[in-house]
């Protein structure tokens, strides 16, 4: 009687261990890009400015009429002008343009910020206009058309040719301010060809190689099973 208790228990370990011991699978999960809300109901939109590369992130954005979009800047200096999309790295100049002035820091994001109001819905080409910068892509757009040839990898090829960047004289068009609340997050980076934005994140609980590592497990586990049933059958 007693073998046959033991043969039972040692047949029901394999089971035991293969739930304690089963992976559970990777998630992927997928946002739409960071943005938050003012008091007033707002919708913020956060473009980091050289975070780790000349770049924006997100360089390609789309945004409603009185939505802000607000540029936080990282060392060492950059800043966003408007221009056109048949003249990149060159200011625009009807008087409505937008320029943030040279944004110095030295270590992590600068405390002001360059907050710009959305009037309309038309695109918007914005660029860095610190020496070279926009040459070497640092550039974006707001409401990008989605139909057309005048996609922001058009902008950033023909910005390559340019024979150097140009700065406005003043700044203008927005409001340097402390960052809108709730509007510190970052977003994350698109391609220059896409009108809208997202981020995924991957979250896995094991390494990669875990299929292979479980699959001999179970073959071990199942072999114990049976071996512990043949015994005690026998000893009965």
């Amino acid at each position: 009687m007693f073998y046959s208790a033991l043969a039972i228990v040692l047949s029901a370990l394999p089971l035991a261990f293969a739930q304690y011991g089963n992976d559970p699978a990777s998630t992927t999960s997928s946002s739409p890009a960071s943005v938050s809300t003012t008091s007033s109901g707002a919708t913020v939109h956060v473009i980091k400015v050289g975070d780790g590369a000349l770049a924006f992130s997100p360089n390609n954005i789309t945004a409603a009429v009185n939505d802000i979009v607000e540029f936080h800047f990282y060392p060492a200096k950059h800043s966003v002008a408007q221009s056109t999309f048949a003249d990149p790295c060159v200011p625009l100049t009807n008087g409505t343009s937008f320029f943030s002035g040279s944004m110095s820091t030295t270590s992590g994001v600068n405390v002001n910020t360059f907050q710009l109001t959305i009037n309309n819905t038309a695109p918007i080409w914005f660029y860095c206009a610190y020496p070279g910068h926009c040459e070497q892509g640092m550039a974006g757009v707001i409401n990008q058309a989605t139909t057309g040839t005048k996609t922001l990898d058009a902008y950033i090829a023909a910005a390559a040719n340019v024979n150097s960047t140009v700065a406005p004289s003043n700044v203008q068009g927005g409001v340097i301010a402390a960052a809108l609340a709730g509007s510190s997050t970052g977003t994350s980076s698109t391609t220059g060809t896409s009108t809208s934005t997202s981020s995924t994140s991957t979250s896995t609980s094991k390494s990669a190689g875990v299929e292979t590592k479980g699959a001999i497990r179970w073959m071990l586990l199942g072999f114990t099973g049976a071996v512990a049933v043949g015994v005690g059958s026998l000893m009965v």
